[in-house]
């Protein structure tokens, strides 16, 4: 035999060799690729797993502080709610009715110190010392010098002081004396509230219907407006009705056309 063909027969089973080494040297390296990359998964997983678990614990105390605060509040509505509900409708009449008797006392100093203001004053000689001509006592005496205005104001302060009765029989007395008087048409209107607060709803009616009859009367609006709420109180919604509607008719401009309005819209 030949030198070259003993070679070609020697290298032809190495060649073999050679190649189903390297082929097997990639099959190992392919399975430890893939026998590595499960574990990589795994630990890739652990970590998203203990993301997800640490954000669901913030979450959870996050939602554990809303639920307190949303239960404070809570506790806080129901105590408004309970003072609210304790506030009745009563207390809050009596609250407006005092309301208007300030009022009513503003307006009737302002009118009296406009007309201490336009009083004319007195000519003296120009050789004799002008004394004082202002003091307390002096205002005092001029602003309650009217009986018929001391009456009034006796009424008044009875009504204030809840005497009703006695409220009421000064009030009347007061428009016995003085038919024509300047503030009897308030004393009609406060015997209706004197009747009102007594609970006698069907007199308290008459008496401010007097009131409204009367064109004169700046509580015309504030007596329409009464008898709705005595017809309410006496359960006839439908004179209730009419009664805040005639208010709404009749006196647009009333600071009572809007709670009127309102009662309209529930009757």
């Amino acid at each position: 035999m030949s030198k070259s063909r003993v070679k070609k027969r020697i290298s032809a089973p190495v060649l073999m060799s050679v190649v189903l080494f390297i082929a097997c040297a990639g099959s190992v390296q392919h399975l430890e690729r893939e026998a590595i990359l499960p574990e990589i998964d795994v630990i890739q997983m652990k970590e998203s797993s203990d993301e997800a678990l640490r954000l669901a614990q913030e979450t959870r105390l996050d939602v554990d502080a809303l639920r307190t605060r949303i239960s404070e509040t809570d506790n806080r509505m129901v105590l408004l709610s309970e003072e609210v509900a304790s506030v009745s409708i009563a207390k809050i009449e009596e609250i407006e009715t005092r309301l208007s008797l300030l009022i009513e006392a503003y307006r009737d100093l302002h009118t009296q110190v406009r007309a201490l203001e336009n009083r004319p004053a007195q000519v003296r000689a120009p050789s004799t010392p002008a004394p004082a001509s202002f003091a307390p006592s002096t205002a005092s005496e001029l602003l309650t010098s009217s009986p018929e205005y001391d009456l009034y104001q006796r009424a008044l302060r009875a009504f204030n002081s809840r005497h009703y009765d006695q409220a009421l029989g000064l009030f009347r007395d007061h428009m016995d004396k003085f038919p024509n008087g300047k503030w009897t048409a308030n004393a009609q209107f406060w015997v209706g509230e004197s009747y009102y607060a007594m609970g006698d709803f069907a007199n308290a009616i008459n008496a401010f219907r007097e009131v409204v009859s009367k064109e004169t009367s700046n509580k015309s609006d504030d007596a329409q407006f009464k008898i709705g709420l005595s017809f309410l109180k006496l359960g006839q919604t439908s004179h209730a009705k009419e009664a805040f509607q005639r208010l709404v008719d009749r006196f647009p401009a009333s600071e009572y056309v809007h709670r009127a309005q309102n009662y309209l819209k529930d009757l």
